[in-house]
């Protein structure tokens, strides 16, 4: 929840999501997703990985930067965030929350999920943020959904989506 104070908006006590973007098709669905959730009010943890700024610049007119601080400050402005409520975190941020069962998110969005991060994080691979912090997820039973856009789907992707339905995801 988001409650003005004066002039600034502040976050409340809602659960934070991660939100985390790939380099599959469907940018806009994940930048939508942002702006949904932080219009809600909801605090973010948001990651995205290299490929991901490729296909946003080709899918949309948007040119993300791939400093944290940066594009966290301009997706702030851009959808006038509260103070606080969004975190921008790098590939290779292994001291943010998400990163440890400690600090584990209540809820996890990948969108989309590219089928190279399905795979990576059906088999624990952790290489980066992302499939690290949907590993935590995982293993601390909570709610990931993976947001999965390749087509069409070869059998390795088939047994990757049943392995990680079968520990708890949702795919869509």
């Amino acid at each position: 929840m988001v409650e003005s104070v004066g002039d600034t908006r502040v976050v409340t006590t809602q659960k934070p999501v991660t939100l985390a973007m790939t380099g599959a098709s469907g940018a806009q669905y994940g930048l939508r997703l942002l702006e949904c959730l932080l219009q809600a009010g909801c605090p973010v943890h948001f990651m995205i990985s290299k490929a991901a700024l490729l296909v946003v610049a080709t899918e949309t007119e948007l040119t993300l930067p791939p400093k944290p601080a940066a594009l966290q400050q301009m997706l702030c402005e851009r959808f006038n965030c509260a103070e606080g409520q969004l975190q921008v975190h790098g590939a290779e941020d292994w001291m943010a929350p998400v990163a440890s069962g400690s600090g584990a998110p209540t809820s996890m969005v990948v969108c989309p999920a590219s089928t190279g991060t399905l795979s990576a994080i059906a088999c624990g691979a952790s290489n980066n943020l992302i499939e690290r912090a949907a590993d935590v997820v995982l293993k601390e039973r909570r709610q990931l959904i993976l947001v999965t856009r390749e087509m069409p789907l070869s059998t390795i992707h088939l047994q990757h989506m049943l392995s990680l339905s079968q520990m708890g995801a949702t795919i869509m």
